[in-house]
């Protein structure tokens, strides 16, 4: 009996989960274009959501990806992600949200970023092509507010 009640929960805890993660057409908003692109000082510190193509990837030091995103004509950004992500690769289009943040504090084989001010610290990708949704484990709110047309908040 114990057993039985234990996968009836288990079995509402997943349905659950699921609807609360349910995209809609106005799911995953983007804030930022290569119209912002010049202010990028008026953005940092602030949640952006926008839509790259994946130009160049490295290893960040937690050995997550850190993709050389373009938004547009010479409008670049280097991007890394707070999880992993084996199914993207150069060429893709995603669409990322993050933290817009100067760049400081690099390790000498970080020489990629040597003419960049900024960069984006990603908690949450999406790639409509390849259906790939990933998030922050720790971020279920702003996992939320994406999903329900929303740019997250801090």
């Amino acid at each position: 009996m114990r057993t039985l009640s234990n996968l009836i929960l288990s079995l509402f805890m997943i349905s659950l989960s699921t609807a609360q993660t349910k995209a809609t057409l106005k799911s995953f908003p983007t804030n930022f274009s290569t119209t912002e692109f010049e202010n990028l000082k008026k953005w940092n510190g602030e949640i952006i959501a926008f839509d790259g193509i994946i130009r160049q990837e490295k290893l960040s030091r937690n050995n997550t990806p850190f993709y050389f995103l373009e938004l547009g004509e010479n409008k670049n950004i280097w991007t890394t992600l707070m999880f992993k992500n084996k199914k993207n690769k150069v060429g893709d289009s995603i669409r990322v949200v993050g933290y817009l943040t100067k760049i400081k504090d690099k390790r000498p084989e970080e020489n990629y970023l040597d003419n960049e001010k900024f960069m984006v610290i990603a908690f949450g990708l999406v790639d409509f092509e390849n259906d790939n949704f990933l998030f922050l484990g720790g971020a279920k709110l702003q996992k939320k507010e994406w999903i329900d047309g929303k740019i997250p908040t801090q």
